[in-house]
């Protein structure tokens, strides 16, 4: 008889047997990890992420270049920047490459990463350069009687 067969004495006819609480074990496992890879795949994409809409500011409160930091949706660190008199953007305050909270340069309209030097552009969020694998995750943003929405 075989080492293995010694070792782990299961008979044929039973190795596809499953108690309620394993297969329970599985599919409750097997749930949390499709609702965790759904919510990655929002975070990897790098598009804009569809949640409940969210007042985060007047429009009044920032000048073009100033920026708002707010939690959104599920209390994640996010930032709001006026691009233009017209334009606002909002994304996801962790860089893609290991979560470190970028900043944002007025000056060269970009986001940097001061973990391991990762820029992004704030007018769309795109990798510049360092080491970021993909774009920052962005957020909608409406204006509606000056006030700022986000989602």
């Amino acid at each position: 008889m075989p080492t293995c067969q010694k070792e782990f004495p299961i008979g044929q006819q039973e190795e596809h047997k499953n108690s309620r609480r394993a297969f329970s074990k599985t599919l409750a496992l097997s749930l949390v990890a499709a609702g965790s890879g759904l919510l990655l795949r929002s975070k990897l994409t790098g598009t804009e992420l569809d949640h409940p809409r969210m007042q985060v500011a007047s429009a009044s409160e920032l000048e073009v270049g100033d920026y708002k930091l707010f939690r959104y949706p599920m209390d994640e660190p996010c930032i709001l920047v006026r691009i233009t008199e017209n334009e606002y953007v909002a994304y996801s305050q962790s860089c893609t490459h290991l979560m470190c909270p970028i900043h944002y340069n007025k000056e060269n309209q970009q986001f940097v990463c001061p973990c391991h030097q990762g820029f992004f552009d704030a007018k769309d969020g795109s990798v510049i350069s360092g080491p970021p694998p993909r774009a920052l995750p962005r957020y909608r943003v409406s204006v509606e009687d000056g006030i700022i929405w986000v989602g």
